[in-house]
């Protein structure tokens, strides 16, 4: 997993809980690192742990994690580190969701052995937008806290459900995005 991975669950941490909070999650997490370089690979087994321990330190059921820390590194961690690509994404919801692809692979461009996730776009007749998301990780509940830190990023109340999930037998999820209730 890449280092903005981990960062951003560091940020996340520290945000939500505290400093303490943090030290707390990385004995159990088995992480021994105080900084993540966002470029830089961690085994996906440290990552996974390090959300498990937040889940325990912070009694919150995993997803409910996930979900949120998706949320927190739009707002967060991804524009910190990624301004250029919040400019070039678009100026509305709708055209950064379907930037996603090209803004993952010109971040990850130049990081040897890099996986990013892949998105196809459909726009439905109801004005709703759908996401197919192909990715080897399948962080489907970090997608859909990412979609809704998009929706929060432009000041637009956005709704995503998941129609298909790679954790229930599909080869890929597909998520259905509203945009402000339509």
């Amino acid at each position: 997993m890449k280092g903005i991975i981990n960062k951003g669950i560091q940020d996340f941490v520290k945000n939500k809980f505290g400093d303490e909070a943090w030290e707390k999650i990385t004995a159990p997490a088995g992480c021994k690192e105080s900084f993540f370089a966002i470029t830089s690979d961690y085994p996906d087994e440290m990552t996974i742990s390090l959300v498990k321990a937040v889940s325990e330190v912070s009694e919150f059921p995993i997803e409910t994690v996930m979900l949120e820390y998706g949320r927190f590194m739009v707002q967060n961690t991804l524009k910190e580190n990624y301004s250029t690509y919040f400019q070039l994404a678009g100026n509305n919801p709708r055209d950064f969701l379907l930037n996603m692809s090209k803004v993952h692979e010109h971040a990850t461009r130049s990081i040897s052995k890099s996986a990013p996730p892949k998105f196809e776009y459909e726009e439905m007749p109801d004005g709703k937008l759908r996401m197919y998301y192909y990715s080897e990780r399948g962080l489907c509940t970090v997608l859909r806290g990412l979609i809704l830190g998009v929706g929060d990023y432009f000041n637009h109340k956005l709704e995503v459900e998941e129609v298909e999930c790679k954790h229930n037998g599909a080869d890929h999820c597909i998520m259905e995005v509203a945009f402000d209730g339509r």
